[in-house]
């Protein structure tokens, strides 16, 4: 494998190393391990493992899982970069951000993509699954303390993706860490079509949690996801288990408080829908932005990739950026098809968050 520099601002941990097994080790209290794997594509982009030390459900116990990191930064980089870091939905990865991260790092932006455990390259399998809390706070725990081996003090911009906007909301609300939010088809407080009936999806989870029948239900677990309206490559099936327990405990109750709270905050966002998701309901995250702030005059509506509606990007109020991005069509990866709007408004967001004019 090609030798590469690697960023200054990684921690001192991060070194090259052959290609190999991503390593799972339960239960250990040592130290950090270096890096086990590595991949790249140019000098300033990289795909890489490190090893991360996680409270587990157990109070007192702790689990070393190897967390896939991708990043992507501009050639130059101080310590005033701006940074996104992106979290991915369920089933999902770093690398759904791929082609708008190397965009945002060509406008000067460091981008970090992180794997959450079970998902990319972090791989957790089997049983070990149920040792991690998945839920929006275990989340919250898990990503508070990724950010913290990578030693990672400043967010300037949280990029949430379909079920990785429930973080996104938690977020906005408690953490003084990060600046700002983008939702890429945010889902909300309520069940959104894929996952009605609810009971079901109990059902299935606790079918799965049973340890002689977890390898039954799995197999069968594509095909559900398939018609549920998810395109899933191969290598996605082993983070499917892992999929249906973070949309079993995503504490539903507790999301209008959080958006409530980050209105309060005054917590600036950008939120781009698109009308034809087939995963999730445009109105329900229409109604996560009116509980955020959201007000009639910071929706731009598009139509035909047109927008017909919504005042210029150039005007806003220097405490607070809110926008709200509503496309006809789309699909589920809005980032993906309306990924120059979305980088736009992300443009937008880091100005404000900087505390510079338009």
């Amino acid at each position: 494998m090609m030798m590469l520099r690697i960023s200054a601002a990684l921690p001192a941990i991060v070194r090259v190393l052959p290609m190999g097994n991503i390593r799972c080790s339960r239960f250990q209290t040592g130290h950090v391990q270096p890096v086990r794997e590595l991949t790249t594509t140019i000098d300033n982009e990289q795909y890489y493992t490190l090893p991360v030390l996680f409270q587990t459900r157990t109070p007192g116990e702790r689990m070393t899982l190897d967390i896939g990191v991708w990043e992507v930064c501009p050639s130059t980089m101080t310590a005033s970069t701006p940074l996104v870091v992106a979290v991915h939905g369920v089933p999902g990865s770093s690398q759904d951000f791929d082609v708008i991260g190397r965009k945002l790092a060509g406008h000067g932006i460091r981008v970090v993509g992180l794997d959450f455990p079970g998902f990319g390259k972090s791989r957790l399998l089997g049983q070990d699954i149920y040792h991690l809390d998945h839920s929006t706070e275990g989340k919250y725990e898990m990503l508070t303390t990724i950010l913290d081996t990578l030693d990672i003090t400043r967010v300037d911009v949280l990029m949430g993706h379909s079920a990785g906007t429930w973080l996104n909301y938690k977020v906005a609300a408690d953490s003084n860490l990060v600046k700002s939010s983008v939702f890429l088809n945010p889902l909300s407080k309520r069940y959104h079509r894929s996952l009605r009936p609810f009971v079901a999806v109990k059902l299935l989870a606790a079918l799965l949690r049973t340890s002689f029948l977890h390898s039954t239900f799995l197999r069968c677990l594509p095909f559900i996801y398939k018609v549920l309206g998810f395109v899933l490559e191969e290598d996605a099936f082993p983070s499917l288990p892992i999929a249906v327990e973070s949309v079993r405990y995503p504490n539903f109750d507790k999301m209008q408080a959080y958006a409530e709270t980050a209105a309060a905050r005054k917590h600036p966002f950008v939120m781009a829908i698109t009308r034809n998701d087939k995963i999730g309901e445009w109105n329900f995250g229409m109604e996560m932005a009116y509980h955020m702030g959201i007000e009639a005059g910071e929706i731009t509506e598009h139509k035909n990739d047109v927008a017909i509606s919504g005042e210029d990007v150039g005007k806003y109020d220097d405490t607070v950026y809110r926008r709200v991005l509503l496309f006809e069509r789309g699909g589920h990866l809005v980032h993906r098809a309306h990924e120059e709007e979305v980088i736009k408004h992300t443009l937008q967001l880091l100005r404000v968050v900087s505390g510079q004019k338009s």
